[in-house]
């Protein structure tokens, strides 16, 4: 079972009204697409992106992390406002699950 977070909490808001379960099976066939890391190791480079959609007329900013040698999702995140402490928050998420110590 893949654990849903607040990123699909909100585009459950912005999207058509959708239960949790469907969420949930959604999220298990796009894991089984692309590759995601939970565990934490070391990591060379991280490829980090932000992207601004415009959802029923909501705007949503989408947040993702993946490590470039492995080509893994890291972090996936979506939030309604794009600010520094989203932007922290993402980040420091993101470096729990890398061993070595990175620079920003």
């Amino acid at each position: 079972m893949v654990v849903v977070g607040r990123s699909s909490k909100v585009l459950i808001l912005a999207l058509e009204p959708i239960s949790k379960s469907t969420v949930n099976e959604l999220a298990g066939k796009f894991s089984s697409i692309v590759k995601i890391s939970l565990d934490s190791k070391i990591r060379r480079c991280i490829a980090v992106d932000e992207t601004k959609l415009k959802v029923k007329g909501v705007i949503v900013y989408v947040w993702s992390a993946v490590d470039v040698d492995s080509g893994e999702l890291l972090t996936l995140e979506a939030s309604y406002c794009r600010s520094c402490l989203n932007t922290l928050l993402f980040l420091k998420k993101t470096l729990r699950l890398c061993m070595n110590s990175l620079r920003l």
